[in-house]
C-alpha cells in the first residue's frame, strides 16, 4: 500500500477538523455576553471575546460551516458538470471538441465574482445559490483539466490494448480514462473549488448583501466585525484569517496525492 505523503496527511487533517468543528453544536443568540465584552485568551475563552461578548473560538468553529456545505455542493456541481463536458471533448475530438472548448474559454473568460454575484441575482443568496453560482463558475476549469488528461491517452497503448480484447468504448472512457486516469485531476479540481468557494463566501460575507448575515457566523463577517468593531482582541481578526489562510493552503493542489 502507497503511504500518504505528510503535507498531504496534514491538509486532510486540517479540512477533518474544521468539518468536525462546524458540526459542533452553537446557539448564536445564547453566546452573546455584555458583560464578557472584548476580552483577551483565557481558560474560559481559548481565543478571546468579540464586541458583543461572543467566545470567538466557537464562532470560529462555527462559521466554518458557511463555506462547506456550499464548497462541497459547488464541488459536485463542477464534477458532474465537467465529468460529462471534458470526457466528451476529450474522446470525440474535431470540430465539435473545438467549439465547446471555445464555449468553456469564454465562461472562464468572465470574472468568477462577477459572474457569482449575476447568477446570485437570480438564485438568490444562500447555501444552495452559492454552490449554483461557484459550481457555474468552476465548471470550466474541471472540464478543460479532464478534456486533456483524456484527449493525452485516448491513443495510448493500453486503449489500443482494451480495444482489440474486445472491450467497448463506453467501458475504456468512463473506466479506463475518466475513473482510473481522471481521478486525480477531478479531486484537485474538486478541492480547488472548494478553496474558491472559501474565498468567495469570505469576500461575500465581509461586503455584506450576499454574504452570511449577523449573527450567523462566517470567518468574513468575524473579520468584518473584528474591523469595524476596532476590538482590543487581536484574535478576533487573526483567528478567521489564519483559518482561511490555512483551509486554502489545505486545498492546493499536491502532485504527490494522485
Amino acid at each position: 500500500m502507497t503511504a500518504v505523503p505528510a503535507g498531504v496527511g496534514v491538509r486532510i487533517g486540517w479540512l477533518a477538523v474544521v468539518a468536525i468543528a462546524a458540526a459542533l453544536p452553537y446557539d448564536v443568540l445564547a453566546d452573546v455576553d455584555p458583560a464578557a465584552m472584548d476580552l483577551g485568551a483565557s481558560v474560559a475563552h481559548v481565543l478571546g471575546t468579540d464586541h458583543l461578548g461572543r467566545d470567538v473560538a466557537r464562532r470560529l468553529a462555527a462559521g466554518g460551516w458557511a463555506f462547506l456545505v456550499p464548497g462541497v455542493g459547488a464541488a459536485a456541481v463542477a464534477t458532474t458538470g465537467g465529468v460529462l463536458v471534458g470526457a466528451a471533448i476529450g474522446w470525440v475530438g474535431g470540430a465539435p471538441a473545438a467549439a465547446l472548448r471555445a464555449g468553456l474559454a469564454a465562461i472562464a473568460a468572465i470574472p468568477g465574482l462577477a459572474l457569482v454575484l449575476l447568477l446570485l441575482l437570480v438564485t438568490g443568496p444562500g447555501p444552495a445559490g452559492l454552490a449554483l453560482a461557484a459550481g457555474c463558475v468552476a465548471f470550466p476549469a474541471t472540464a478543460t483539466a479532464l478534456a486533456d488528461r483524456v484527449q493525452a491517452l485516448r491513443g495510448a497503448e493500453f486503449v489500443v490494448a482494451a480495444r482489440g480484447h474486445g472491450l467497448s468504448d463506453a467501458r475504456v472512457l468512463w473506466w479506463h480514462l475518466v475513473w482510473i486516469n481522471g481521478r486525480g485531476v477531478l479531486a484537485r479540481e474538486a478541492l480547488a473549488t472548494l478553496g474558491q468557494v472559501l474565498v468567495l463566501d469570505v469576500t461575500l460575507s465581509y461586503l455584506g448583501s450576499f454574504g452570511v448575515a449577523e449573527p450567523a457566523s462566517s470567518w468574513g463577517n468575524m473579520i468584518a466585525h473584528a474591523v469595524s468593531s476596532g476590538s482590543p482582541n487581536a484574535w478576533t481578526w487573526v483567528a478567521p484569517v489564519g483559518a482561511t489562510l490555512l483551509t486554502l493552503w489545505a486545498t492546493v493542489y499536491d502532485p504527490e496525492a494522485r
